[in-house]
């Protein structure tokens, strides 16, 4: 057995307000003696009062409009992304333990999770592009291991396996990825915490949502693009784009992805 390390790279979140780092992992052995990586990202918790997707209208603009601001969807016309080093070519297969998933979600978080990985592997957006790409995120069936993720935000290890599950995670982050990668840049694993203790799920928006609820499938989405290589944009300039660091209360209007986001994945293409 070879000594097999795994090397840190940049894994800091800056998002209201909150500064979140993944500590350094521990060496582990492994068969082969080419050098693996991770990388761990997080969404975090957004205000209640954010308006994802939408930016007022300048000065000017509003004066042309007879003096009211008018609001701007730039859904589709913000192509702005951002890329990590790391990218998943043809199928990731990937499991889920559903131990500690709240009641409310129970019975339907695992098709909110797979709804969120098909989106990002056929690039399903809102802007009408071709969700041509061929990538696949498979669901492997029932686990009984934890991810590799630990509640201080530590990426544990690589066992091979990509899986997603509930525990706990601190205050603000909503779900965490660890993305686990070769020197050729190919992902090799990659795991997903949610948060079961601070914050409520939805799959289905109730009516007059209000309060700290969060939409699942958008958390998932975004998580599910950081596995894919995509990496944070700005929260008030791309505010429409699934990547931005925060995602707000009620908000379902990310759960495909804006042309940023189909961008990103279209400039990542496949590990060669």
């Amino acid at each position: 057995m070879r000594r097999h390390s795994i090397a840190l790279l940049a894994a800091t979140v800056l998002a209201a307000g909150t500064v979140v780092t993944c500590p350094p992992p521990i060496p582990i052995r492994s068969a082969d003696d080419d050098q693996v990586f991770v990388v761990g990202e997080a969404i975090m918790a957004g205000d209640a009062d954010d308006e994802p997707g939408r930016v007022e209208a300048s000065p000017a603009d509003a004066q042309n409009a007879g003096g009211v601001k008018a609001d701007v969807d730039t859904s589709c016309s913000d192509q702005s992304y951002a890329l990590k080093t790391w990218k998943v070519a043809g199928t990731l297969t990937w499991l889920y333990n559903a131990d500690g998933a709240p009641p409310a979600v129970a019975n339907t978080a695992l098709q909110a999770i797979t709804n969120a990985g098909n989106t990002v592997a056929k690039g399903a957006n809102r802007c009408g592009l071709p969700t041509t790409f061929t990538t696949v995120y498979k669901y492997g069936g029932a686990a009984t291991v934890k991810p590799q993720v630990a509640s201080d935000l530590t990426c544990t290890g690589n066992d091979g396996k990509s899986v997603t599950g509930w525990g706990s995670l601190p205050p603000k982050v909503l779900a965490y990825t660890c993305t686990f990668f070769n020197s050729k840049g190919a992902v090799i694993a990659s795991d997903l915490l949610i948060d079961n203790v601070a914050y409520t799920w939805f799959t289905t928006m109730p009516a007059g949502c209000a309060g700290q609820l969060y939409d699942l499938e958008t958390t998932m989405t975004h998580e599910r693009l950081h596995t894919a290589g995509l990496a944070h944009v700005d929260q008030t300039r791309n505010a429409a784009q699934t990547m931005t660091p925060a995602s707000a209360p009620c908000d379902t209007s990310r759960r495909l992805l804006g042309a940023g986001d189909y961008a990103g994945l279209k400039a990542a293409g496949t590990v060669r």
